[in-house]
C-alpha cells in the first residue's frame, strides 16, 4: 500500500507542482494518474520513487515512512518514458541489473533474467543490444528489468507514448494482464485518457498539483464531479451547455427537460450528455434539443455528428451508415445527463 499525507512540491520560483495531496493506494492496485501536460503528475511519481524530494508531507510505503529514503532503498522499480536501458550493456545485462546492484550472485541473476525474458518473449533477444531492437521491444525490456528485483510496486511514466499506435493497444492489452498476473501495486502517469480508462482499477484527475477526482473509470466516465474532468475525460468531449430553471421546468437551448431537486428560479446552469448518450430523432421532441447537422466525423464504428443550435455546437454520435444529411433539421435527445453549478456537479 502507498499512502500519501498532505503531500507539497514547490519548486524554486514558487511554481507549486503538488499542493497537499492525500491518497491511498491499495495494495496490488493498479492506480493511474491522469492530466494534462503540467498538472503535476509526473512530478508526484517522481516523489514516490525519491526522485525529487517533496517540500512538506509525507510518503509511506507498506506502512513504512520512506519520505527520507534514497530511491534504492523503496523497494519500487520505475519505468520512463524513454525506457532508459543501457545501450552498452545486451538484453539479459539490463534485465539483470538490478540484481546486480542487490549483489546477487551470477548465477542467481542469470536464472532470473532468463526467466523473466521467456516471461515476456524475449529469450531470442537476450544476446542483443538496444540499438537493434523495435520501440516495442525496447519496452518490453523495461519491464523486464522492473519485474526482475521483485519490487514492492512498479511506477511508470507513460511507458506507452512513444509506440505507434497498433503497439499502444499490443503494449496495453500485455501490460494490464502482467499486472493482474503478478498482483503488484502500479501507479502509471499518462495524459491520454484511453490509456487510463482501459487500465486502471481507479483514476484520479489532476490539474495545478491538486487532485480534482478520484474514482473507478465508469465513476469518473459517466460522473465526472468538475466540468473540468467532463471536458477531459472521453474520446469526444461532452456536452456542456448552458441551461436555466424556470416555471419548474430546465430550458437548454430550445428543449425543456425536468427540473431537479434543490433548484431555484433563475439558476445560470450547465447541462452536460456525452455524445454517446445522444439521439437523433427527425421528427420533433419536446426533450429534444433542436439543430441543423452542420458536420460528420467518421469514428470507424460509428459517426460524431455535429449540430447548430441557436449559436451552439451540440455533438451525437449515430450508427455507421444512420448519420443524417448535412444541412438537415434533427432532434438530439439525450439519454442520460448531469447537472452542474460553478463547475461542479450537482445532479
Amino acid at each position: 500500500m502507498i499512502t500519501l499525507d498532505a503531500l507539497t512540491k514547490i519548486f524554486p520560483g514558487g511554481v507549486r507542482a503538488l499542493d497537499a495531496i492525500d491518497l491511498t493506494i491499495a495494495d496490488g492496485e493498479f492506480f493511474a494518474l491522469l492530466g494534462p501536460s503540467g498538472c503535476g503528475k509526473t512530478t508526484l511519481l517522481r516523489t514516490i520513487a525519491g526522485l525529487e524530494i517533496p517540500t512538506s508531507g509525507r510518503v509511506h510505503i507498506d506502512g513504512a515512512d520512506v519520505t527520507a529514503l534514497p530511491p534504492g532503498r523503496r523497494d519500487i522499480a520505475m519505468v520512463f518514458q524513454d525506457y532508459a536501458i543501457f545501450p552498452h550493456m545486451s538484453v539479459a545485462e539490463n534485465i539483470a541489473y538490478p540484481l546486480r546492484i542487490k549483489k546477487t550472485p551470477r548465477a542467481e541473476r542469470t536464472r532470473k533474467a532468463t526467466e523473466v525474458a521467456a516471461r515476456l518473449s524475449l529469450t531470442e533477444l537476450l544476446l542483443r543490444r538496444p540499438a537493434q531492437l523495435s520501440g516495442g521491444q525496447q519496452q518490453r525490456v523495461a519491464l523486464a528489468r522492473a519485474i526482475a528485483c521483485h519490487p514492492a510496486a512498479f511506477l511508470f511514466d507513460e511507458p506507452l507514448s512513444n509506440l505507434d499506435a497498433r503497439l499502444r493497444l499490443e503494449a496495453r492489452t500485455f501490460l494490464k494482464r502482467l499486472q493482474r498476473d503478478l498482483a503488484v501495486t502500479t501507479v502509471f502517469v499518462t495524459h491520454d485518457q484511453a490509456e487510463a480508462l482501459a487500465l486502471a482499477d481507479r483514476i484520479a484527475v489532476m490539474s495545478h498539483g491538486r487532485m480534482i477526482q478520484i474514482g473507478t473509470p465508469a465513476d469518473i466516465f459517466q460522473r465526472p464531479a468538475t466540468t473540468f474532468v467532463a471536458s477531459f475525460i472521453g474520446s469526444t468531449p461532452m456536452n456542456l451547455l448552458p441551461a436555466t430553471f424556470r416555471d419548474g421546468a430546465l430550458h437548454v437551448a430550445g428543449a425543456v427537460r425536468a427540473g431537479a431537486p434543490g433548484l431555484t428560479g433563475g439558476d445560470d446552469l450547465l447541462y452536460g450528455v456525452r455524445p454517446e448518450y445522444m439521439t437523433l430523432s427527425a421528427t420533433e421532441r419536446g426533450d429534444g434539443i433542436p439543430g441543423t447537422v452542420a458536420v460528420h466525423e467518421n469514428l470507424g464504428t460509428g459517426v460524431l455528428v455535429t449540430l447548430e443550435a441557436d449559436g451552439l455546437l451540440i455533438q451525437a454520435v449515430a450508427p455507421e451508415g444512420d448519420e443524417p444529411p448535412l444541412g438537415t433539421r434533427r432532434w438530439a435527445v439525450p439519454a442520460r445527463s448531469l447537472l452542474y453549478r460553478d463547475g461542479r456537479l450537482i445532479a
